[in-house]
């Protein structure tokens, strides 16, 4: 399995977001943001494909505008471009998680990442957030250990395992 991304002496990102490629919803955005995981410097471009996919409104374009370098302002602005395209910054960590975590299981479930991605990125938020109770309390949060299941002498198959995260991510979206 991939080992978590990480980033230099700003502080570690460990929750990709979404796949190479892709552009997150403004809601993961802002999960991403109170989860201290947004990787600030590919928001701008993020911002300027929300406007193609027609979200509107002055900070927003402003957002689409910067180059991404200077990360204290995307932080400053995005809270107002987040509102621009009709998102509110949650309000607690809990509701972070709750987003995060049904944007992977609805990643997986649409066949759009493998389910070793599924659970490293659920590893990553976990380790993030010091192993808090809260990255614990939503279904996906017990793909924690399915990475100390691979390649073991003890270890499922590795269709088992698909199987268990697979249903981790059925679990996490009727919640």
């Amino acid at each position: 399995m991939a080992t978590a991304r990480r980033r230099g002496d700003t502080g570690a990102v460990l929750w990709d977001v979404v796949p190479e490629g892709e552009t997150p919803t403004p809601s993961v955005v802002a999960a991403a943001m109170v989860l201290e995981q947004l990787p600030t410097e590919r928001v701008p471009m993020w911002a300027a494909e929300w406007l193609v996919q027609g979200y509107d409104g002055d900070a927003l374009a402003e957002l689409a505008g910067l180059s991404g370098r200077d990360t204290r302002e995307v932080r400053d602005l995005l809270p107002a471009a987040l509102a621009d395209a009709g998102v509110d910054v949650m309000s607690s960590e809990q509701a972070a998680f709750k987003m995060a975590y049904d944007h992977i299981a609805t990643l997986h479930l649409e066949g759009r990442v493998r389910w070793e991605w599924a659970v490293n990125q659920v590893v990553g938020l976990v380790f993030a957030a010091g192993h808090a109770d809260v990255a614990f309390e939503q279904p996906l949060g017990a793909l924690w250990e399915v990475d100390d299941d691979l390649d073991g002498p003890w270890s499922r198959t590795k269709d088992e395992l698909a199987e268990v995260v697979r249903q981790a991510c059925v679990e996490q979206l009727r919640k």
